[in-house]
């Protein structure tokens, strides 16, 4: 059942499940060495134009004939070097496809969608460089191994080990039932569902037991994934086939809004799905950052502490690609929950529209680790500029990738926020590297070196 109890037909047939059908993708499968052969998966993808998206690529989602080609998307790039007339040059190869520019450019990118900012006549330059970017996994004939590795929900496909699968194998007894119990459809009447991602289900504990989080049903199973890695990575087709499948699961349930916990989650029910799949989801998503402050507006959560006045005051705000695509009225929101904490963040160099990425925008260019140290330079240079020791950050990624590449003291802030509304925290976030270093996650990881690497 859907949010309204429609039943799946009906959501095929009024919403984004029968538009995003595709059939099942031939995938090599076999040993974790084995490559997928890009050709012939999308060889096997159902060409019903009664079933599929509206677009049927990235490119589909740039303005080709809009496009002045004035360079602005490139020469403002903060991971470009481009003078006005070179990023003019660029601009008309990367149209024309020309691959060596568009090699070029894409070692250069961090896919974090700020040319789309700087386009004058919204032409949607990202969505040109997203072409590109899978222009480049086709001339590859396969998926980078690590990239494969850190893509969740194709196991049935052949994918057979993936790093969250990997964190899930060191849950307690008590965990493994909350995932069970997590990915079993939902009846919430015209209530909320608290959507569980995979990153959100690496610490289910403190997730089931919050007080603050008490009203919520929670779904989301093992091989639940809103597919934005896959889409980020230029793997059009593979994030359409987990969005649906995505799809198909939520259809199980019934809920009037859909609270997402993660960014990159919210990012793609909420930016890329309509944008590059050219379809709308017939339920509303919300951020949990918007459901608990609706709760304290409501006088049902109350600030019962705060961080102590030496951290308040040497704190500094790490912004994630997507923040500025959700609005000023995110923003502020997430700087009022900030401040309840007791934080009183500044703001890094670059923000906003010129925010600078973490760094996870260069591994989605080859799946190579050395592009995260490439990418994350720039931030790392705004937070040794800020002089802050602690770090806020509220997108999964950007916490992780902060947390183990950048120094200072790094804080979650959900899990602060929950804390600050008397929530007991078991396991912190910080317990990352802890819950990773498991035999099959370590063992995963050896196989996958040499295309991580290299």
């Amino acid at each position: 059942m859907t949010d309204n109890g429609m039943t799946r037909r009906h959501f095929i047939k009024n919403s984004l499940v029968g538009a995003l059908a595709v059939s099942p993708l031939s995938v090599a499968g076999g040993c974790a060495g084995a490559r997928v052969d890009l050709k012939s998966e999308l060889a096997e993808i159902d060409r019903n134009h009664d079933r599929m998206a509206i677009n049927q690529s990235y490119l589909d989602a740039y303005d080709f004939d809009n496009c002045i080609e004035c360079g602005e998307c490139l020469h403002g790039c903060i991971y470009k070097d481009l003078d006005e007339e070179q990023a003019i040059e660029n601009i008309v190869k990367m149209r024309e496809g020309d691959v060596d520019v568009c090699e070029e450019m894409l070692d250069q990118c961090a896919l974090c969608y700020k040319c789309d900012h700087r386009c004058p006549v919204d032409a949607r330059p990202a969505a040109l460089m997203l072409e590109r970017l899978h222009d480049r996994r086709n001339r590859e004939n396969g998926v980078p191994l690590s990239m494969r590795y850190f893509i969740n929900g194709m196991e049935s496909k052949g994918w057979d080990q993936n790093l969250f699968r990997d964190l899930y194998t060191d849950h307690n007894e008590e965990e493994q039932k909350i995932l069970e119990k997590w990915s079993e459809p939902k009846d919430c009447g015209d209530g909320d569902l608290l959507w569980c991602s995979c990153a959100v289900r690496i610490f289910p504990y403190d997730i089931e037991h919050s007080q603050v989080l008490a009203d919520l049903q929670k779904f989301g199973g093992k091989s639940d994934c809103c597919g934005l890695a896959a889409f980020r990575s230029g793997l059009y087709d593979v994030s359409r086939y987990l969005t649906n499948n995505l799809i198909d699961r939520l259809s199980e349930c019934r809920f009037k809004r859909l609270v997402v916990m993660c960014g990159s989650c919210q990012e793609m029910f909420q930016m890329s799905t309509p944008t590059y799949f050219g379809q709308e989801f017939p339920f509303e998503v919300i951020s949990v950052y918007q459901y608990i402050e609706e709760q304290m507006q409501k006088g049902k959560a109350h600030i019962k502490r705060q961080v102590s006045d030496e951290i308040k005051g040497d704190a500094c705000i790490s912004h994630s690609c997507f923040a500025c695509e959700f609005g000023d009225d995110y923003l502020e929101s997430l700087k009022r929950l900030y401040r309840q904490v007791g934080f009183d963040c500044a703001e890094l160099a670059h923000t906003g529209e010129n925010n600078a990425c973490c760094g996870m925008g260069g591994y989605y260019r080859k799946g190579n680790f050395w592009d995260i140290l490439d990418v994350k330079g720039v931030k790392k240079q705004d937070l040794k500029k800020s002089e802050k020791e602690h770090i806020v950050s509220y997108c999964y990624g950007c916490y992780f990738t902060t947390h183990l590449f950048h120094g200072g003291t790094t804080h979650f802030l959900l899990e602060k926020l929950l804390w600050a509304l008397g929530d007991e925290i078991k396991y912190p976030m910080s317990g990352l590297l802890g819950r990773s270093l498991n035999f099959s996650n370590m063992w995963h990881m050896m196989k996958i070196g040499p295309s991580a690497l290299f």
